[in-house]
């Protein structure tokens, strides 16, 4: 990776903190894109790619390609008749996105923040050499008592994960919590230097001393005092840590050595 700052992705399952992890990237100077949600979450993004039926009808690669190369040109350069032409669906966000980042002039490059991006990992690596991808992970106990679930529904076809043959919701989320796991350490081998991961559980606790880890292994120039106000917003939600009152009765003794081993209390 070159020492410019990368295109940079952020995803991981939903409820897993991504929202604060990006907070505190676009402070440091990342055009995050025009169209956020509550959760700033990238809506184009959102709208191009978070498409269950379409993913499943098996598009080849270069059509993934084109329409990551799509999102691109709407990110740097907004949206245009030609972006129009290939996707009606997004007038509705021209005036938003207005010039993307060439608008946004001074910013370190332009980033997404969405949670379902990790599905098109491989795709986004490919597409660009110089992109990597901030993976956020929690505790995968407290991310299997998360009402959170969207993911699992729309996406765990992809994991040969029936939720249905599991003996209860939690269980299917845990188990969809490490299939995804077991994908990104295969990817972070296969690209390394290109698969940040980020626990957000150490990352509420240290933000500090994790966004400093984080700009030193993206190579980011930016200077240090500028590390301190990025974290100015990163609290302590209260969820962390409801596994330890709950029952844990419905995972499998496999599910909770998995976790074990991955380094996480249990």
């Amino acid at each position: 990776m070159t020492t410019r700052a990368p295109i940079l992705f952020i995803g991981g399952l939903g409820g897993s903190g991504t929202r604060a992890v990006a907070g505190a990237v676009a402070a440091l100077g990342y055009y995050p894109g025009g169209c956020l949600n509550v959760s700033n979450d990238n809506l184009i993004f959102t709208e191009l790619f978070k498409r269950p039926d379409w993913l499943r009808a098996g598009p080849p690669p270069r059509q993934v390609a084109a329409r990551l190369r799509l999102f691109e040109a709407v990110m740097t350069r907004g949206i245009g008749l030609p972006q129009l032409l290939r996707a009606p669906t997004l007038l509705r966000y021209r005036r938003a996105q207005g010039r993307g980042l060439a608008g946004a002039p001074g910013s370190l490059g332009w980033m997404t923040k969405e949670p379902n991006c990790h599905v098109f990992l491989e795709a986004i690596l490919d597409t660009w050499l110089d992109a990597a991808l901030v993976y956020v992970s929690r505790h995968p106990l407290d991310m299997a008592f998360s009402d959170n679930r969207g993911q699992l529904g729309n996406w765990s076809w992809l994991f040969d994960l029936e939720p249905a043959d599991w003996p209860s919701p939690e269980a299917a989320q845990l188990e969809y919590w490490i299939r995804t796991q077991k994908r990104l350490d295969a990817l972070t081998a296969r690209y390394p230097g290109r698969v940040i991961p980020l626990r957000f559980d150490d990352f509420v606790e240290r933000p500090v001393d994790e966004l400093t880890r984080l700009v030193e292994a993206l190579r980011l120039p930016v200077p240090a005092e500028r590390i301190v106000p990025a974290c100015a917003d990163v609290i302590r939600p209260e969820g962390i840590g409801r596994w330890r009152e709950r029952d844990l009765s419905a995972f499998s003794a496999e599910q909770l050595a998995f976790c074990r081993e991955a380094g996480w209390e249990v």
